[in-house]
């Protein structure tokens, strides 16, 4: 279907989507549809390689760092998946980096690290150690993430010699190849970088992530970097990032399954010379948001065979967390995804998911509207004129599709976008396997 994928407009003219819009004082940088991603930001440095974690020996492990002129005005922050089962790399970055001062991230595709004991641990803090000495860095300010199959061994040796390939290739032209070499089924690597002009003068935003099934985030995502040139305190860029991924990467689903490895990392340089005022840094947190937000609506674009990206909002909700609950039932329904992949406005799926996620309610007065076109009054059906139903029918065959479901029992509201759910989906998921 035209607009899917790579093709979906958030993804080659994010001005078209309806989905995102730009906050004031915030431009796009691109050269002809390709983002220079985390090496916008002044003062970053990037690389990519192909280390032969995958067997296609395509790109698979690369590093980010702070130019060593900026190092001691870096500080950064992170967010991690609340699984239970979380891989190796998220464990050690999570309890032996100091965020407060992180300067380095090393990624790799290929293998998750993810339930492999003691030597999934000491394979991640080879990955810290060696990125921490080629770079002439403690070890406490790398960070590690890994993405790809659960329950294989990665080999320390092979990561290693990756890593100094690629701390020896760092360029501030880097940004495109790391963004390459996160990848695993994406269709297409994902990268945005902004203009921010603040009150305080212009900084820098550039971010990449990768992610297209397995995406249920809670409290990040499956991978994702955002680098700001701006200088920022530490509490700052932690209060900054934990709102904006909140209202981002945890309002999107896939699949509705939660990895083993998500993490969210965002690190500031200074490198502008520009410290922000309360202003400012409310400016570059509206920015952060809809940066974050098209790298998001990427994902959902991806989503592993995706054709489409569905908005519900759910208001009239009793409480925010009926709303929440609702909207995500909704949204991680095989039966409602598989309609909107079909096209089929089967309103009664959504009620029927929206029903179960809150069991013994009456919802007397609930309305359903697809795009412009009211489906549900009252808990009825609504007999569709002839126009109506060619409106809905238009609205069922865009890459882009507005449900507003009111429940009509109080003021409560909650978001989410979502992929519809097809063919392809099923032949990914039962032939991947690195």
């Amino acid at each position: 279907m035209s607009g899917a994928g790579p093709e979906h407009p958030v993804v080659v003219d994010p001005g078209s989507s309806r989905f995102l819009s730009l906050p004031e004082g915030v431009t796009l940088s691109e050269s002809e549809g390709v983002s220079p991603g985390v090496t916008y930001a002044r003062g970053f440095l990037a690389a990519g390689v192909a280390a032969r974690i995958k067997e296609s020996g395509r790109k698979d492990l690369g590093v980010v760092a702070v130019s060593p002129q900026h190092r001691a005005d870096a500080v950064g922050a992170a967010v991690f998946t609340t699984n239970s089962f979380a891989a190796a790399p998220v464990v050690v970055t999570r309890k032996e980096t100091s965020m407060a001062g992180l300067t380095a991230v090393v990624m790799n595709s290929g293998n998750a690290n993810a339930c492999t004991g003691e030597a999934g641990l000491a394979t991640a803090r080879i990955m810290q150690n060696t990125t921490a000495q080629s770079l002439g860095l403690p070890a406490n300010k790398v960070a590690v993430a890994s993405t790809g199959i659960i329950g294989v061994p990665l080999k320390g040796a092979v990561v290693a010699r990756g890593i100094r390939e690629a701390a020896a290739a760092l360029s501030p032209h880097g940004g495109q190849d790391f963004a390459e070499c996160i990848v695993t089924t994406d269709r297409f690597a994902k990268a945005c970088a902004f203009d921010v002009t603040t009150v305080d003068g212009v900084v820098r935003l550039g971010a990449c992530a990768k992610g297209a099934g397995m995406i249920s985030p809670g409290m990040a995502t499956m991978l994702c970097l955002a680098t700001t040139d701006a200088a920022l305190a530490p509490s700052v860029a932690k209060s900054l990032l934990m709102r904006e991924v909140g209202r981002t990467f945890n309002r999107i689903s896939v699949d509705g399954q939660m990895s083993t490895n998500d993490c969210v990392f965002f690190m500031a340089n200074g490198a502008s010379n520009v410290r922000l005022s309360s202003t400012g840094v409310n400016q570059l947190g509206e920015a952060l948001r809809a940066l974050l937000l098209r790298l998001a609506l990427m994902m959902v674009a991806d989503g592993e065979g995706a054709t489409k990206v569905v908005h519900l909002l759910v208001r009239g909700a009793r409480s925010d967390e009926d709303a929440r609950v609702v909207a995500r039932a909704v949204a991680d329904s095989t039966l409602v995804k598989t309609a909107m992949y079909g096209g089929d406005p089967n309103w009664g799926r959504i009620l029927s998911s929206a029903g179960a996620a809150l069991p013994q309610r009456t919802f007397p007065a609930v309305s359903l509207d697809i795009g412009d076109v009211r489906l549900v009054r009252n808990a009825g059906a609504v007999d569709l004129s002839r126009e109506e139903r060619e409106r809905l029918h238009e609205v069922m065959r865009s890459s882009e599709v507005d449900i507003v479901l009111d429940l009509q029992s109080g003021v409560a509201i909650s978001e989410i976008y979502f992929s519809d759910l097809g063919h392809e989906y099923v032949t990914i998921n039962a032939e991947y396997h690195t």
